[in-house]
């Protein structure tokens, strides 16, 4: 089932955030949308997900060791909610 999912960074900035995607090797396996932006005194990331196994393997494994390794702190927020509809916009 997909989910809808949010991290909350503190003191995390655009430029920490590159950073952290730079050091990255593509998109992770399981994501279907990604969005994210600055918020007071850090930096959301929203995403859907196939899975909430899928985003944890990520999140846990590879994201927030790749965080740490360039300063940023650990999640402030971690929120997974499961996702009633996940896809296109349906316009009538």
């Amino acid at each position: 089932m997909a989910v809808i999912t949010i991290l909350e960074f503190p003191s995390v900035t655009r430029e920490l955030y590159e950073q952290v995607g730079a050091a990255l090797s593509g998109a992770p396996d399981g994501i279907l949308y990604h969005a994210c932006g600055p918020i007071p005194d850090g930096w959301r990331i929203l995403g859907i997900w196939e899975s909430q196994e899928a985003f944890d393997a990520f999140t846990d494994g590879v994201y927030i060791p790749a965080m740490q390794a360039q300063g940023g702190a650990l999640p402030a927020r971690r929120d997974v909610t499961p996702a009633h509809h996940a896809g296109p916009v349906l316009r009538g």
